[in-house]
């Protein structure tokens, strides 16, 4: 199950996906957006969201090149009641060092939004998926084929 998220250029800017066999929620974020975008890219990644159920999110900002911390309010207001409804617990954020997504990520982990997900910031998809993994062990929702 897949969606994307085009830009006034037609330049898709958001996937998302879920991924059964790693039993989480994957996003992927590409190039810049503006702050419309990316509330279009939110309100189709909460569709997706609620249909599945899943509690770990990968939110991959490496090749997002835009402010959005700015966005956070509205997230906090909107996007978050409904992700936590849908049952998202965890959030891996991956983003570069001293990036826009960075930013973002730290103003999240200090908001609402960190106060009732659980948020950390990676620097690699890799360093994101392990600790995901890690809070499906303590959850016992380890999907065989992670390992």
């Amino acid at each position: 199950m897949r969606k994307t998220a085009q830009n006034v250029f037609n330049k898709t800017f958001y996937e998302i996906e879920y991924n059964p066999e790693l039993n989480i929620i994957d996003t992927f974020w590409i190039g810049y957006s503006s702050q419309a975008d990316l509330k279009k890219a939110c309100q189709l990644g909460l569709e997706l969201t609620q249909q599945v159920k899943c509690p770990y999110k990968l939110n991959d900002n490496a090749l997002f090149t835009g402010p959005w911390e700015s966005a956070v309010p509205w997230l906090k207001k909107e996007w978050l009641p409904k992700a936590v409804e849908a049952g998202v617990r965890y959030l891996a954020h991956v983003a570069l060092p001293d990036s826009f997504g960075e930013q973002a990520g730290e103003v999240m982990q200090v908001s609402l939004i960190g106060q009732l997900l659980q948020v950390r910031i990676f620097t690699s998809r890799e360093a994101g998926l392990i600790w995901l993994k890690s809070c499906q062990q303590v959850n016992g929702h380890l999907q065989p084929s992670f390992a």
